[in-house]
């Protein structure tokens, strides 16, 4: 149907003003301690697709101006402004041969919003409210000349505090209490590297492990389907000469670890899915000379 028309501008209009405020604390030479609190905003997200479709409450008006076209159905042309606040709480720690960052956080998202595929086109809705409490650890260890150890943690709890026209595996549903999909609620990230001498050669060993819990890819894909655990081991060998050449040999995904990034309803094919895996076990090598 023509879009604008007389009962759809097609405009929207938002501005927010957000602020951030600091509180930090020089414990010790090495500790710092912080509290942050702040907002955030973001503005109406628009349905630009061939998909777009009137609010349902905007079709009595558009039959009465005539503007009705064959087959026309509700749905969604835009998605509201989503307001957030949040809270944190850290510290930071760093000494000779060790560092170490806290924090934990709080936030809230009203008018949260969700942007949904369902096969044939998009849904832009906004939830009531989704609400994020988490922790976040970082940690560096330099045992001597030779080593560099990480580790790396987020812990989050996520919920959809209020969703009462949330799209569900079979359609509208009322997601209010149910946990956001595509948000791992710990990942973890670790790595060793050695370093060495090999003739005129400064070279390194690095291995890489990630780790996510599993979780439902997309609300509207069931888990059974459409889940996503990652257990990955990266790896990489490199040496570096004087004369400004490098090399380094490389492999990702050594395990041939299998997931699914993201999964809709196949395009006009109800009852079959569709997804897009990771990318699979790679090996590579880089070579780079500086002038």
């Amino acid at each position: 149907m023509n879009y604008p028309n007389s009962v759809e501008p097609g405009k929207s209009n938002d501005d927010k003003v957000t602020w951030t405020a600091v509180l930090a604390y020089q414990w010790t030479d090495n500790i710092n301690v912080y509290a942050r609190a702040g907002t955030g905003f973001k503005a109406t997200s628009w349905n630009l697709s061939r998909d777009s479709r009137p609010f349902a409450s905007d079709i009595p008006a558009l039959l009465q101006a005539g503007l009705g076209v064959p087959n026309l159905t509700a749905g969604t042309r835009y998605a509201g402004p989503e307001d957030a606040r949040a809270f944190e709480l850290g510290f930071k720690g760093s000494w000779a041969t060790t560092t170490l960052n806290v924090a934990i956080f709080d936030q809230q998202i009203k008018g949260f919003q969700s942007n949904i595929f369902t096969g044939t086109g998009f849904i832009l809705s906004n939830a009531g409210k989704q609400s994020t409490t988490g922790a976040e650890v970082e940690f560096m260890w330099l045992p001597n000349e030779s080593w560099n150890l990480t580790f790396a943690s987020t812990w989050l709890d996520p919920e959809y505090d209020s969703f009462p026209q949330g799209e569900g595996v079979d359609g509208p549903e009322d997601l209010s209490g149910t946990t956001p999909a595509g948000i791992h609620k710990i990942t973890i990230d670790t790595s060793a590297t050695y370093y060495f001498q090999l003739g005129s050669a400064e070279g390194f060993i690095r291995g890489e492990y990630l780790y996510a819990d599993k979780i439902q890819v997309v609300e509207n894909v069931p888990e059974d389907i459409a889940s996503r655990k990652v257990s990955t081991f990266n790896g990489s060998i490199g040496f570096g000469w004087s004369n400004g050449l490098e090399l380094i040999i490389w492999g990702r995904n050594l395990f041939n670890d299998e997931y699914l990034l993201s999964a809709f309803p196949s395009v006009a094919q109800p009852g079959s899915y569709s997804g897009y895996p990771n990318q699979p076990r790679t090996y590579g090598a880089t070579l780079r000379a500086t002038f």
